[in-house]
This record gives C-alpha cells, sequence and structure tokens, in this order.
C-alpha cells in the first residue's frame, strides 16, 4: 500500500511514475479488496481512476467501460468518443462482410446488407461522373449504385477490420492524472 500511496504524489510525466499495478494470485487471497483499497487512496488524493473486473470482456467494452466512468467523473472524451463511434461503425461492417462471406461458403443464400449511406451516395456520384465520360457514359448507366455500394461496403469492411488477438491479460488497474 506504501508503494502505491508514493507512487500518487509522484509526478505523472516523472520517469520514476507507474500508470499500471499489475495484481494477480489465488482466489480468495484478497486481489479485488486490495485494488479497491488503491482506488480509495487514490480518489482520496483526487486522482481520477477507472475499475474494471472480468464483467468486461472485450477490447471494445473496456474502452466503453473507461469512456463512460472518466465522463462520470468530468473528464471530456469528445475525441475518445468519435473514435469509438467509428471503430463500433467498421466492426459492425467487417462482422457484416464475415457473415455474409460465411453464408456464401456454406453454400446457403444470404442477402447482402444494405449498403451504407456514404456508400450509396459515393457509388451515385461516381457512376454520374462516369456517365459524363464519352463511350463509358454508356454503360455506366446501366449499373446498379445499390451494388457498387455494398461492394465498396464489403471492400472497406474487409480493408478496415480489426485484427483479433489472442493474448489474455490478468486483471490490472491504471490511474490517470486529473
Amino acid at each position: 500500500m506504501n508503494a502505491f500511496r508514493e507512487n500518487l504524489v509522484r509526478d505523472p510525466e516523472g520517469d520514476d511514475y507507474q500508470f499500471f499495478f499489475h495484481v494477480r494470485g489465488n482466489a480468495g487471497v484478497g486481489k479485488t479488496s486490495l485494488v479497491r483499497q488503491w482506488e480509495a487512496v487514490a480518489l482520496e488524493q483526487g486522482a481520477t481512476t477507472v475499475y474494471l473486473d472480468d464483467s468486461v470482456h472485450s477490447a471494445v467494452e473496456v474502452m466503453e467501460e473507461i469512456g463512460e466512468r472518466l465522463g462520470r467523473q468530468g473528464l471530456e472524451l469528445r475525441r475518445f468518443d468519435k473514435l469509438l463511434s467509428t471503430f463500433r461503425q467498421r466492426d459492425h461492417e467487417a462482422q457484416s462482410a464475415r457473415d455474409t462471406q460465411m453464408a456464401a461458403e456454406d453454400g446457403s443464400v444470404a442477402q447482402p446488407p444494405a449498403a451504407s449511406l456514404s456508400g450509396s451516395v459515393a457509388a451515385q456520384v461516381g457512376l454520374v461522373g462516369l456517365g459524363m465520360v464519352p463511350v463509358v457514359g454508356a454503360l455506366a448507366g446501366a449499373v446498379d449504385p445499390q451494388q457498387v455500394a455494398q461492394g465498396a461496403d464489403r471492400l472497406r469492411a474487409v480493408l478496415g477490420a480489426p485484427i483479433r488477438s489472442t493474448t489474455t491479460y490478468g486483471s490490472s488497474w491504471t490511474r490517470c492524472a486529473a
């Protein structure tokens, strides 16, 4: 407990400051109690804290919980929230593309997901532009903009698909300087 208290009074910009304290041990030895005590001490010192346990299962859930809990403590996280929203959208698109691909590999007939609004607009603008090019213009009118948009969405989902990690981490606790 003393090492933790001493760390709280250090400058977060200093080389000797520890942002992470990793706790591990057998069940029932008091890991959760220790971390809760650290949290209470940190809050007494005016630190911003986030406590997460094994009820949070994915990286996205961790990000959501951290953002929500820091927001409740008055920290503005507009950029973080925007990035998280973008990640959720790309994750959803990637999952849709994977589901469509798996259905196609299984031989079942799956309806492709509806094209995104941005994909639809981009496809329509692109086809209108192609329509103005001599010779190609006649062919552009025969192309379904929704199919182009769906193809663009699938490509974006595959290129932006998250890389899955198989690393498992134990319980850890972080402190952010206010």
